[in-house]
């Protein structure tokens, strides 16, 4: 008799839980309570019962009934990993394919192999971006390649805005930039077509909140300034 009812129970239990799951909302319409995200931005995740929600490099987390939204950092004490930051570095990598190399300002080691790739997202009359750049042979000499991507951090139409238009259309843009970030002259030079904008847009995307910003090949930010040697070794660990 006891063995009849557990087996009834059982038969009950089943079919209330497939129906509390079918309750559930779907990814879309999820998606239509956050401004901003598309259904194909909420994927499954390390949590139980959460979504992921990407856009960019943005990363939170939603509950399964779309009630629940959690912005933050998620490690796994198993193996110390940041997931929330795996995730944006992922996003990154993407984001910054996109990027047409022609569309960037190059300083690439001329007498050794390229060890290393960097991407700064950098402002003219930044001060850290300012020393950076006076280090750039000691960068390159350390076989890292930089690529520029430009960042004005007062936004458009400001005199920093203008000088990266300037740079950027001058006929020697490596040696343009290098005056602009010593205090030199700048060409007085416009042209159609220049990727300020786009690249401002684009840093606003990959979460850039200050300039210099320095991602890797592989999508982490390094944070801001670094000196030479100290830049070599956070690459090293990242990419042996």
């Amino acid at each position: 008799m006891k063995t009849r009812w557990l087996i009834a129970s059982l038969v009950l239990v089943l079919p209330a839980a497939e129906a509390q799951e079918a309750d559930l909302p779907t990814r879309e319409e999820i998606a239509a309570k956050l401004r901003g995200v598309a259904a194909s931005d909420i994927t499954d995740s390390v949590i139980d019962g959460f979504y992921e929600v990407a856009v960019g490099s943005r990363v939170g987390y939603i509950s399964v009934d779309g009630r629940y939204l959690i912005e933050g950092e998620v490690y796994d004490l198993a193996t110390s990993r940041n997931l929330t930051e795996d995730s944006r570095a992922e996003a990154r990598i993407g984001l910054l394919a996109g990027v047409d190399p022609e569309q960037m300002i190059v300083f690439r080691p001329t007498d050794r192999p390229v060890e290393h790739t960097i991407t700064i997202f950098t402002d003219v009359d930044c001060g850290y971006c300012r020393q950076f750049h006076r280090e750039i042979d000691q960068v390159n000499a350390l076989g890292i390649e930089v690529h520029y991507l430009f960042y004005p951090r007062t936004g458009p139409d400001t005199e920093s805005w203008s000088k990266a238009e300037r740079v950027w259309c001058a006929a020697d843009q490596q040696t343009a930039l290098t005056n602009a970030k010593l205090g030199g002259p700048i060409p007085e030079i416009g042209c159609t077509n220049n990727p300020v904008a786009a690249q401002y847009d684009l840093g606003h995307q990959v979460g850039v909140t200050g300039t210099p910003s320095i991602y890797s090949s592989g999508g982490i930010h390094l944070g801001g300034y670094l000196p030479p040697n100290e830049l070599l070794d956070r690459l090293n660990q990242l990419e042996p």
